[in-house]
């Protein structure tokens, strides 16, 4: 299979503002041991969606919209809406706060720069100690998936392991000295069936346990709408590297989605929800990338995924 099977769409529209989270899993702050092992207690996993199912540039108002939309549509709040901020784009932002005002949480997937080693050094600690404050004068919770998919030949980081380990540690440990105890730390690498070379591998770009609170994970089933691409399951999207994690951290799926070409789209969805209730018990909250982009992954590209969407919700909650 060749490696074109895991490039990465383009990191979104910036500004669409629209964002989420909460359940258990994203209500907890850095270093919360007691509430992280009652949460982990509840099995609830939490619903969210990144919500821009036309592919455009949206206002703050018209990413609201969109959440609204899509949540009359699942007949279900969402508690996760997923938002991008490039590496020197300020958050939080207006945005981040009409989500917190309507009871959801950013997830915010921050890119990493280009040169790590500078960021390990310090040079960007303004930037950083800026960014810290911002999120801890949200006053509510945060989650910021730093640099995610370092491990996909689109990243920055890929084949950079030690070099993104040492910047996550520095990151994370400047924002917690700014009194940022309210953002949680989602480490996500990009889910792959089968690691093919070691720039591949999540294990060399793991920062070490006190600096995770949150293992996180991206794959989708492209389904034949590519000529490199083949119908996959949820399973085998995500098995290993679940599989790796689940007894270590809080696990969560940040970015999912499925195509229509190439099997059944309902079907596949069902069964992930059939995944949730066994094999992935544990997972604490699933993130649909619902939008018209390179394919048609939209939670409503058909009546009959709409549905079987809308049965995983109502099951969302396992015991």
């Amino acid at each position: 299979m060749s490696s074109q099977r895991h490039s990465r769409r383009e990191f979104l529209l910036r500004s669409a503002g629209a964002l989420a989270a909460a359940s258990p899993l994203l209500r907890l702050a850095a270093h919360a041991e007691p509430a992280l092992a009652a949460r982990i207690a509840e099995r609830t996993c939490a619903i969210g969606a990144y919500a821009n199912p036309a592919n455009r540039r949206m206002t703050f108002a018209q990413a609201q919209q969109a959440i609204s939309l899509l949540e009359s549509r699942l007949g279900h709040r969402l508690q996760i809406v997923s938002t991008y901020a490039g590496w020197e784009e300020p958050f939080p932002n207006d945005g981040h706060r009409l989500d917190r005002e309507h009871g959801r949480v950013p997830l915010v997937a921050w890119d990493a720069p280009a040169d790590l080693r500078a960021v390990a050094a310090g040079r960007w600690d303004a930037l950083l100690r800026e960014r810290a404050l911002a999120c801890r004068d949200l006053g509510a919770p945060i989650s910021l998936r730093w640099g995610a998919e370092f491990n996909g030949a689109w990243n920055n980081a890929y084949g950079r392991g030690p070099a993104f380990a040492r910047a996550w540690r520095h990151v994370v440990t400047t924002f917690r000295e700014a009194g940022a105890r309210n953002v949680s730390w989602v480490w996500c690498p990009f889910a792959v069936d089968a690691i093919r070379v070691p720039a591949d591998d999540w294990h060399a770009y793991y920062p070490g346990d006190r600096f995770v609170d949150v293992v996180g994970m991206d794959g989708f089933n492209w389904g034949t709408a590519r000529s490199w691409s083949s119908w996959q399951s949820f399973a085998e999207i995500f098995g290993p590297l679940h599989d790796d994690f689940v007894r270590r951290k809080p696990t969560m799926i940040c970015e999912v989605a499925c195509a229509e070409a190439g099997g059944d789209k309902a079907q596949w969805i069902a069964e992930m929800g059939r995944q949730l209730a066994g094999r992935f018990s544990h997972v604490r909250a699933l993130v649909w990338f619902d939008a018209n982009k390179e394919t048609d992954w939209r939670i409503d590209s058909s009546a009959r995924a709409l549905e079987a969407m809308r049965t995983v919700v109502r099951g969302a909650r396992y015991t």
